[in-house]
């Protein structure tokens, strides 16, 4: 399932002083005034997320193929759907460790099970007064959705317009 992930690792220091120093090196480094910029950045989140809504509203039509999105919608059921397109690994690239098929079969058959590709996205709706963004997949309507997964869906329209342009180049 595709998420959203912020900072994979986080630097390690060895002394107090170089971790000041090391963080000093951020775009991000503040001194001051913590609470506020840190309130800041969530704001620039929320704007970015109104962005993508905007976005979506204006490009999702042009996308050929939902079947790639792998996502887990949030909305205002409060119960995530999720969104997966299961292709089966090819088990001749696996090796030939009995140990290691077992487990990847295992994994295999675990991702099958969850296998829910979205076949028809339509029904994209914004409303302009508080933002809230709803939408429909497989006849699903999911009304008021996260922001991960606005910037999710707006992430996959951006990848897939530029792959039909580049075809076009």
């Amino acid at each position: 399932m595709t998420r959203i992930i912020g900072q994979l690792f986080s630097p390690c220091f060895m002394t107090e002083e170089e971790f000041e120093n090391g963080w000093k090196e951020s775009i991000f480094y503040t001194d001051k005034e913590f609470l506020k910029e840190y309130e800041r950045h969530q704001i620039a989140m929320s704007h970015i997320s109104a962005c993508a809504k905007s976005y979506i509203l204006k490009n999702w039509k042009s996308v050929k193929s939902w079947a790639e999105l792998d996502i887990k919608i949030n909305d205002n059921s409060g119960k995530p759907t999720k969104y997966y397109n299961h292709v089966p690994s090819d088990r001749s690239r696996w090796g030939k460790s009995q140990s290691v098929q077992e487990m990847l079969i295992r994994m295999d058959e675990h991702r099958a099970n969850d296998h829910n590709p979205i076949v028809s996205f339509t029904d994209v709706v914004l409303d302009p007064t508080d933002g809230d963004f709803s939408l429909t997949i497989n006849g699903k309507d999911h009304l008021w959705i996260d922001d991960e997964s606005v910037i999710l869906i707006a992430d996959y329209i951006e990848e897939r317009l530029k792959t039909y342009n580049e075809k076009e180049s």
